[in-house]
């Protein structure tokens, strides 16, 4: 296998002088542990789809680009005009105006106003998980009504509840505008928003374009020549599937390609030590997180949840299981987000979570059972899930271990309240504390599998979303996570990192909001 994959990158060149494309600019190889099978952009495949969609999508507003180093996430207040030539908010903040500026997409249609009401009539009616429209519901948009064109370049965005993040979501790749007159070509009676032919073909009016495309296998990327911004340094991308990690580790060894994604916590330590590459990490707000069934007990007394959370020592799960390459979770709020710290902070204090387990009528402990699964935290699970049983060993809790070896069947187990606890992470598709508590805490909220709900939480968390960036939304975020550390509706463990393995000789990255490396940021020396 590595043999293959050495020979199928051989192209790429093992010496640090950069490899050029045939027009002369600079190609960028990638290893990944994985490629999509759809570059619909409806058709969410977790972090492969975050790596490369951001790359392809043309969206209306962006993130300013953060400073080299930022070790906080942007807020909604931080955003910049893409496709958009300029927006404004009318006093009630309701509507959104939208001006376009003369873009072009790769096929050298200009952008309209009638580009982005059929790119979000596609968000609208979905046939697969429909996140762009959830966006939407999140960002308090009519969806009813969601657009008013006012002429070619000119439209409204219509907004029944706005909030802070009725804006920023337009950030995201969910929310591609497409190039509507190619898309169309493509379209059928069955099919009027040409899911099929955007599996495999682009139609952007963002930075790159799909060149050939072999799903599961190997995507290749070229600079669209009509991008308004200034052509780009690297003008293609390889970027291709290795799923054997040791294999993407010989490759960034050896200099065959200039950047490897998803290594293990060994790996990343192997590399720091190697001269000829450099680890990059990207500003993303994951927390891996103990889940249990508030329908099963114990877990219905928050003191058997606080318990369990004294007697973890986050620490040691970060030095074993993560070998450093993560922070240990001090509260509910990812240190990215650069939120005021919950009080108290969580702390190692097996007297204390004894004192509870005794005071819910637990003094000799009690049996439960938690699951996990590889492809939902990473192959590092069943390292966190020896640790915490070792560790809730100490205070009487006895936990039987439940490896589920399918995806599938571990989501579909946690929807269906079967399992009495598990190990997940959450990964926010809009990097804002609101989104965040609003999917994982509120009542109802999109992946609220524990069946948690507090009208506390619930309003601090709609007082959030509905509050502009500073001093007053930063206060209401303390205040939920105090409330959320007293009321424990999961345990956090370890506020999770994620790094990239960098070729010494590309520079250029910065962390953008969305935790991928922005191609067009690149250069390689």
């Amino acid at each position: 296998m590595l043999v293959a994959a050495s020979l199928g990158l051989a192209a790429c060149g093992e010496s640090d002088e950069p490899t050029s494309d045939a027009a002369g600019g600079q190609t960028l190889t990638i290893a990944a542990p994985g490629v999509l099978s759809s570059l619909d952009s409806e058709r969410y495949q977790g972090f492969i789809s975050i790596d490369l969609l951001p790359n392809i999508a043309g969206t209306l507003v962006r993130f300013k680009k953060p400073e080299a180093g930022a070790t906080k996430l942007q807020t909604p207040d931080q955003l910049e005009a893409e496709l958009a030539e300029s927006w404004s908010l009318s006093e009630d903040r309701k509507k959104i105006s939208f001006k376009l500026r003369e873009a072009k997409s790769q096929f050298g249609n200009v952008i309209s106003s009638e580009d982005v009401k059929w790119s979000i009539e596609r968000m609208v009616n979905s046939k697969g998980v429909p996140i762009a429209k959830i966006l939407m519901g999140i960002g308090g948009w009519d969806i009813e009504n969601p657009i008013t064109v006012t002429d070619d370049k000119n439209f409204v965005i219509n907004v029944a509840r706005p909030n802070a993040v009725s804006v920023s979501i337009l950030s995201t790749f969910f929310m591609t505008i497409y190039d509507s007159v190619e898309a169309k070509k493509h379209a059928t009676a069955d099919d009027p928003f040409a899911y099929k032919w955007l599996e495999s073909n682009s139609a952007s009016f963002g930075p790159y374009q799909v060149k050939s495309f072999d799903p599961g296998k190997e995507v290749r990327l070229t600079a669209n020549a009509n991008y308004f911004r200034e052509a780009p340094k690297v003008t293609e991308v390889v970027v291709r599937g290795v799923a054997d990690a040791s294999n993407r580790l010989q490759l960034a060894q050896s200099g065959q390609v200039d950047v490897a994604t998803s290594m293990s916590f060994d790996q990343l330590t192997a590399l720091q030590k190697n001269t000829d590459v450099r680890l990059e990490r990207v500003l993303y707000p994951n927390i891996d997180v103990l889940v249990p069934n508030l329908k099963s007990k114990p877990f219905d007394d928050k003191r058997v949840r606080q318990a369990i959370a004294y007697a973890l020592d986050r620490t040691a799960i970060v030095d074993s299981a993560y070998q450093g390459f993560a922070a240990a979770s001090a509260d509910f709020i990812h240190d990215d987000f650069g939120a005021p710290a919950g009080d108290p902070p969580m702390t190692h204090n097996l007297d204390r979570a004894k004192q509870l387990l005794t005071e819910a009528g637990l003094a000799n402990g009690f049996e439960m059972e938690l699951a996990y699964n590889a492809a939902n935290v990473g192959a590092h699970s069943e390292q966190v899930a020896v640790q915490v049983r070792s560790q809730l060993a100490k205070v009487g809790i006895q936990v039987k271990l439940n490896n589920v070896a399918s995806g599938a069947d571990f989501d579909a187990a946690k929807r269906e309240g079967k399992l009495q606890s598990w190990l997940a992470t959450s990964t926010p598709l809009i990097p804002d504390p609101a989104y965040y508590l609003q999917v994982f805490y509120s009542t109802g909220g999109l992946t609220n599998l524990q069946n948690y709900s507090s009208t506390t939480v619930d309003d601090l968390s709609r007082k959030i979303l509905e509050t502009q960036p500073g001093a007053e939304r930063e206060a209401l975020v303390k205040q939920v996570n105090d409330f959320m550390l007293s009321d424990m509706p999961a345990v956090p463990l370890v506020d999770s990192q994620k790094y990239y393995v960098f070729k010494k000789n590309v520079t250029g990255f910065v962390s953008h909001a969305q935790g991928h490396v922005n191609y067009y940021d690149i250069s390689i020396s």
